[in-house]
């Protein structure tokens, strides 16, 4: 896990997947609030999850629609969900967002849901008006689902809205700050998905790696290199792509350059035993 300019390591990684579009989905909402508790977290690419945090805490956020079009069997939805399951119990705290479950409208006799897409407030009026869009997936086909996911050892987060669903995020991510702060807390992990990425994945990868570089600036230098090798020798140029100065080359080439001094383990009790006479 890199840290900035000043050393500080973010506790929690959100996916940069999930901070495009213009709609303000959960995890746009929890940055919001982290920035106003100035949480230190980072965007960058992340093969396991949606979200990370402390203490092996790894977050898969899913829409209704997303669980909806895994039962209408798509060709990729069943077996797409089921990797990103089994990988998502590498972490010691896995955890599923369903985004909008609890604003979903039942109807076992049509053998349907009705998912939310739309709120608005009628002027001059004190109520609102929801449009909903009808989903032909049996309400008890989607609770088995869920059901299965939780009977893999993973912890199902219900959510209302984006809103609400990013308290529910904060609160399993942050949760008591006096907790947070005690020692001995594991920062985020990132691990990799085996089978899943390309080897253009891997190079981003990589390049992210650097001090100063996210997933945009790698992308953006290996289009202008062609490959990590030619990135690399030609390190100097850097300064051509958008936001990279003297300070992120300087940090790229002093990891690059420095000599590697491997950490010493610190003795144990059982270790300083044993070498008294």
């Amino acid at each position: 896990m890199q840290s900035d300019l000043f050393g500080n390591v973010p506790e929690i990684v959100i996916d940069i997947h999930e901070t495009g579009g213009k709609g303000k989905n959960a995890v746009k909402h929890l940055m919001s609030m982290l920035d106003k508790e100035q949480i230190k977290y980072s965007v960058q690419k992340i093969p396991i999850g949606d979200v990370l945090g402390i203490n092996g805490i790894a977050i898969e956020r899913k829409t209704v629609n997303d669980l909806v079009n895994t039962l209408k069997g798509s060709a990729a939805g069943v077996p797409r969900l089921t990797k990103q399951i089994d990988a998502l119990l590498e972490y010691d705290r896995p955890y599923v967002l369903i985004e909008n479950l609890l604003a979903i409208r039942r109807d076992p006799l049509k053998g349907c849901i009705y998912i939310p897409f739309s709120t608005k407030q009628t002027k001059g009026r004190p109520y609102l008006v929801t449009m909903e869009r009808a989903s032909y997936i049996h309400p008890s086909s989607l609770d088995a689902l869920i059901e299965s996911i939780s009977e893999r050892g993973i912890q199902v987060l219900k959510g209302f809205n984006a809103l609400h669903s990013a308290g529910l995020l904060y609160g399993v991510l942050v949760g008591d700050n006096e907790k947070r702060k005690e020692a001995g807390q594991k920062l985020p992990v990132i691990r990799t998905r085996k089978g899943l990425d390309s080897m253009s994945d891997e190079q981003e990868f990589f390049v992210a790696g650097f001090p100063g570089v996210n997933v945009v600036r790698a992308r953006s230098l290996l289009e202008r290199f062609g490959s990590p090798n030619e990135l690399i020798l030609q390190i100097d140029d850097w300064g051509r792509i958008s936001g990279i100065g003297p300070k992120t080359i300087a940090s790229a080439k002093k990891m690059l350059f420095s000599k590697y001094v491997a950490k010493k383990s610190e003795p144990t009790e059982d270790n300083e035993n044993s070498a008294k006479p």
